[in-house]
């Protein structure tokens, strides 16, 4: 009965895998590189130093999505795990999510606080939304999280179970264990979500009383747009993040139970969140076509200019 239960519960997991997260990941490439293209192109936001926090959230998305939903996919959906006949991508797989993620949560902070400071009255706060600045600040924390991943590389390793005949990659380091899920899944992964939460608030506040300021239109217009930008993704990133993070967690604190069935149900909670998780690498470029008009517009140009190379090509031929 119970290994019927399990069975059962693996076979959903792989549905999960190949009707949700595949069309997911498809739909994560096409609005990650549609997202990078469009902030590249239109001036207005190359100049912007919150848009260029969300240019190098989209990299770091388009990262997530080859580097941890991709082998997730194959993994779970097609039963090949990369990790297993190779050591080095067994180190360097957790390693690069790790950076992936907490860069792109990074980048989603930055960003609705740049909001915050382009939208006060304070003339001192605003000067701190500085393109110069953001480069500096992105470079830093993308070094840190570097070497916060530098631990999964030295303490992933494989384990083999003589019984069982199969080999696994996991933590071969008790501590390292526990900073894993204290230190990343409790703190860093709870906190830069809340931050981003409350620090958008207090933006969205101040873009509503925008008009009442002796601010240029254009610039006043692009604000509100990029503070709703960033408000509805980091309340996305709230509602998809934190489930997974407090799931695998749990996950990490019981994974000492004998009980097969108990740790089935674990693995079904972790597979659902984690597909919910992935929704913060899908859904920024779809947000932002239907939250912000400019992006719509440079969306538009972008579309009749590869039209006009296409109907170019065809009659030079």
């Amino acid at each position: 009965m119970a290994s019927s239960f399990i069975a059962s519960l693996d076979f959903a997991k792989k549905e999960i895998v190949i009707y949700f997260v595949i069309p997911m990941f498809i739909m994560s490439i096409i609005g990650g590189c549609l997202s990078l293209i469009i902030f590249l192109s239109l001036k207005t936001f190359r100049r912007s130093s919150c848009a260029f926090y969300l240019t190098i959230k989209s990299a770091y998305d388009l990262g997530r999505t080859i580097g941890s939903m991709l082998p997730y996919i194959l993994r779970w959906g097609f039963q090949t795990d990369w990790g297993l006949p190779s050591l080095f991508f067994c180190k360097i797989r957790n390693s690069m999510a790790t950076v992936f993620s907490l860069g792109s949560m990074t980048c989603l902070c930055l960003a609705v606080i740049d909001q915050y400071f382009s939208t006060c009255s304070h003339v001192h706060w605003q000067k701190w939304c500085d393109i110069k600045l953001a480069h500096r600040l992105t470079a830093i924390f993308t070094i840190i999280w570097i070497l916060q991943g530098i631990p999964y590389v030295v303490f992933y390793n494989h384990i083999i179970s003589p019984s069982k005949n199969t080999t696994a990659c996991e933590i071969t380091n008790e501590k390292f264990n526990e900073y894993l899920i204290y230190g990343y899944y409790f703190t860093i992964s709870n906190l830069l979500p809340f931050i981003s939460i409350i620090i958008g608030f207090m933006a969205y506040y101040n873009a509503r009383h925008l008009s009442h300021r002796a601010t240029p239109l254009i610039r006043r217009e692009l604000d509100k747009q990029l503070t709703v930008m960033v408000l509805v993704e980091v309340l996305i990133n709230f509602c998809t993040v934190l489930p997974f993070g407090i799931t695998y967690m749990f996950s990490k604190i019981t994974a000492t139970s004998s009980d097969p069935t108990f740790q089935a149900k674990i693995s079904i909670a972790a597979s659902v969140t984690l597909s919910f998780y992935y929704l913060s690498c899908a859904s920024p470029f779809y947000t932002y076509i239907s939250v912000s008009k400019r992006f719509r517009q440079q969306l538009k140009i972008y579309r009749k200019s590869c039209l006009n190379q296409g109907n170019t090509t065809l009659s030079e031929q």
